[in-house]
Formats: structure tokens, C-alpha cells, sequence
């Protein structure tokens, strides 16, 4: 059967976002999975000149102030960004769901206990909290994510809390109850996948973030030095920011477009997934 054009050009055009961003990422993914392939050698390693521009001979995007070559940087950087991201947005997606769920679908002194503690995690600037841990601990990329986990997740947790409290009274909940089901049964299996579109958009919205957070912890010096990363190569440019632009200026654009790639991918996952959504409304 054929697909009628209007239909499927409404398809395409509620899910141009979807493929626009997972177009970007897709290519940012390869450049982090070749990198090796195309810069065999250690990043950190001065290859020639310092302070060679762009398209110069022997370097794509210039060099550094010590002659390390910045298309190396940046492609192996885009497998340290991703990693963190990825990693830092399950972990503060799996907390924010473990501490949502038992806070909504208990409620009552639990919820009220959990949820405080949310909100004192959330008074705290986001920011400030995690120079201060690194500031305590020793920056590694381990303590970077473990910061980044420790900001990230509350405000998972109150969404999560949020959605399973309009879904923990409804008639299939109560069935569910009726049946003999186990609060963990009823939660894995019909509460969360209900609440799930919400929690996938708001995950793809965490690993942009941490991959702005891991690049201006980096910027202030604390990330971890001994690995190659968008934010290293950022503050490693900055004393000379006015007479070698590139230096920063090539791992902001990496940054800018990984960073517009998710969030595309964000909003295109919203309003595919999302029946609420005003671009999935009758009509539109």
C-alpha cells in the first residue's frame, strides 16, 4: 500500500529534528570510533611547530602552543566527551530513577524525607558544588564523573517522582494490586515504561550537560590532565586565545555541535515519543 505524500512529509517534518541530530552525533561518533584510525599516535605528542594555523601543511586545524597537533586533540577528545557523558548521564539517570520511584510511589514520610533532600541538593549551585568536590579530591576523570553524577541527578529525581505520582492511581495500577503484583513488579513493569518518554528525553538532556560541565571543569584546570579532552584543549588555549584563536576556538565549535546534536535529538525524541506533545496535537 502506498503511503500518501502528505503523510509521509508530516512524518518527515515532525521528525526533522530526530534526524538532524542524530545525523550530527552519528558523524561525531565516528570521528570518536576513527580517531585512532587517523591519529594513531598519543595526542599529547608534539609533532611539530607551535602555533601553526588552520590548513597549514602537516595540520588540518593548526597546532598548539607546544606543536601537539589539534585534529588529534579534538578526535580523540570526542571519544572522552561521549564516554563522560554517556557514563555520567546513566548513572545520574539510575539514581534519579531509583530515588523518584520510591519517593512517588511510597509517599507519605519517605517521600518527604527523599524529596527534601532533592531540594537541598538542588539549592546548592550545580556549578560551584562540583569545583568544590574536585577542589577536595584529586581531579581524575573518575572524580569528574563522579561530580558531574552528584549535581545531575535530583533534578531526574523530581521528575521521575513527578510522573509516578499522576500514574501510581490509575485503574491498571490498581489491578495490578489486585493481581497479587509486588510494588517492584509494578513499578519496573507498568509505572516506569509508562514515564519512560520523559525520562529517555531528560537523559539525552544530562549527557549534554555533563559534556558542558566535564569542558568548563577542564577550562579551570580541574579535569583530569593526563587525558585528552575538548575542555583540556579549550584551557590549554586561553593565555593565547587573542593571537592563536583555533587553540579554543576548534574544540568550542567540537563542543557546540555535539551539544546541539543531543539536544536536537532531545526534542526530536519528545515529540515522537511524547503524546502530550503540541507537534504530535490533531491538526498540526
Amino acid at each position: 500500500m502506498k503511503v500518501p505524500l502528505a503523510s509521509l512529509w508530516k512524518a518527515l517534518r515532525l521528525n526533522a529534528l530526530l534526524v538532524t541530530g542524530g545525523v550530527l552525533l552519528l558523524a561525531v561518533i565516528s570521528l570518536a570510533g576513527l580517531a585512532g584510525v587517523f591519529y594513531p599516535d598519543d595526542p599529547f605528542d608534539m609533532v611539530g611547530a607551535p602555533f601553526r594555523p588552520p590548513l597549514s601543511e602537516g595540520f588540518l586545524l593548526g597546532s598548539d602552543s607546544l606543536g601537539r597537533d589539534i585534529a588529534a586533540g579534538v578526535a580523540h577528545g570526542a571519544r572522552i566527551s561521549l564516554i563522560l557523558g554517556i557514563v555520567t548521564a546513566l548513572l545520574s539517570t539510575l539514581i534519579g530513577v531509583l530515588v523518584g520511584s520510591i519517593a512517588g510511589y511510597y509517599g507519605g514520610r519517605l517521600d518527604t524525607l527523599l524529596m527534601r533532600t532533592t531540594e537541598l541538593f538542588q539549592t546548592i549551585p550545580s556549578f560551584l558544588f562540583a569545583i568544590v568536590v574536585l577542589a577536595v579530591l584529586q581531579p581524575t576523570i573518575y572524580t569528574v564523573i563522579f561530580a558531574i553524577v552528584v549535581v545531575s541527578w535530583a533534578p531526574l529525581a523530581r521528575l521521575v517522582r513527578g510522573e509516578v505520582v499522576s500514574l501510581r492511581n490509575r485503574e491498571f495500577v490498581s489491578g495490578c494490586v489486585a493481581l497479587g503484583m509486588s510494588d517492584l513488579q509494578i513499578v519496573a513493569r507498568q509505572i516506569l515504561p509508562n514515564a519512560l518518554p520523559s525520562i529517555v528525553v531528560a537523559a539525552s538532556v544530562a549527557v549534554a550537560s555533563a559534556i558542558l560541565f566535564e569542558s568548563a571543569l577542564s577550562f579551570l584546570g580541574l579535569g583530569d590532565p593526563n587525558i585528552m579532552s575538548w575542555g583540556l584543549m579549550i584551557g590549554m588555549g586561553r593565555s593565547v586565545i587573542r593571537t592563536a584563536w583555533w587553540i579554543s576556538a576548534v574544540p568550542g565549535v567540537a563542543i557546540l555541535i555535539t551539544v546541539l546534536a543531543i539536544n536536537l535529538l532531545g526534542d526530536g525524541l519528545n515529540e515522537a515519543l511524547n503524546p502530550r506533545s503540541a507537534a504530535n496535537a490533531p491538526g498540526r
